[in-house]
């Protein structure tokens, strides 16, 4: 009897285990394709101001519909960067008390103070 118990508990916990693993998704950008924050029609945009230019971007938050106050922008190699008249720039062509224009997916990490990734940001 208790090698009956046994082996159903060893199933039940076998299952648990498989559905666990099935349910996690992959969070990982697949090679080659942008964030859907960059296509149009998707993601979220917020107003700032730069406050500082470093591995991250730490910027003020001036407009946005969710979010306000200071957040830290993390960038990748899918982040774009566009000047006033529109031309890529570059990550170092931003400056402390630039407005700009930041697009990003939504998500928000929930730290001190928040982070987000930036698919897109344009200089006003």
């Amino acid at each position: 009897m208790k090698r009956i118990i046994a082996l159903i508990l060893n199933i039940v916990a076998l299952a648990l285990c498989m559905g666990c693993l099935f349910s996690c998704g992959n969070t990982e950008q697949p090679e080659g394709e942008k964030p859907s924050a960059d296509k149009p029609g998707s993601g979220f945009s917020m107003i700032a101001t730069v406050d500082d230019v470093g591995e991250k971007i730490k910027v003020n938050v001036i407009e946005a519909k969710y979010t306000s106050g200071v957040h830290l922008v993390i960038t990748n190699s899918y982040t774009e960067f566009y000047g006033k008249d529109g031309k890529a720039i570059a990550k170092s062509d931003l400056k402390v008390g630039d407005t700009v224009e930041i697009l990003y997916s939504g998500q928000v990490m929930m730290s001190l103070p928040p982070q987000i990734v930036a698919a897109k940001i344009t200089v006003k």
